[in-house]
């Protein structure tokens, strides 16, 4: 394990000028704000690069990252719904989306923000938004990396499937977590 970390922090990792680490600051979570339009597609590129490294090949990256390379379109994107930001100091660290009610749709946090709860925290706050709006089933269309993350929040896996990103085939999950029972 410790050899794998130290290969990760050797390696050059895309995306990732510009983005907060952590310093101690606390966090708060936020609605997306139009100054988030330069860090979101960052962090969304270097989450992929990051933490599915160990999921995906980096052909499957490239193509999934892509989607942010048209950083209007992607923003325009994250303004459907509810987005909200985990901010630290002022700046975006992490970001989910809640689209439509019943979909988490995006959950992706700075790669040198992992392991401090903050995705946890986004997961619940749109868990509690669905609720609130009836939802009776959260689903989520989760990537192989971010499978064990929905598990541990209550998250099933009902289908394994696969999408296309420019010609690439990009292994995913369709999971659900009941809210209410009918």
């Amino acid at each position: 394990m410790l050899d794998w970390l130290l290969r990760r922090k050797a390696e050059p990792q895309p995306c990732t000028e510009g983005l907060p680490e952590m310093e101690g600051g606390p966090f708060f979570i936020r609605p997306m704000e139009a100054a988030d339009a330069d860090l979101l597609p960052k962090i969304f590129c270097a989450a992929i690069h990051g933490q599915a490294a160990a999921f995906y090949s980096p052909a499957q990256r490239r193509a999934w990252a892509r989607a942010a390379a048209d950083q209007a379109g992607f923003i325009a994107s994250l303004n459907q719904g509810l987005t909200i930001v985990a901010d630290l100091d002022g700046r975006a660290g992490a970001f989910a989306q809640l689209h439509p009610d019943n979909t988490l749709r995006r959950l992706y946090v700075a790669p040198a923000l992992g392991g401090y709860g903050i995705a946890t925290l986004l997961c619940q706050y749109l868990e509690d938004e669905a609720r609130i709006l009836g939802v009776e089933a959260l689903h989520a269309d989760a990537s192989l990396a971010a499978q064990r993350f929905f598990e541990q929040m209550g998250f099933t896996v009902e289908a394994a499937y696969s999408t296309r990103r420019v010609g690439v085939a990009i292994p995913r999950l369709k999971m659900q977590k009941v809210l209410r029972k009918g």
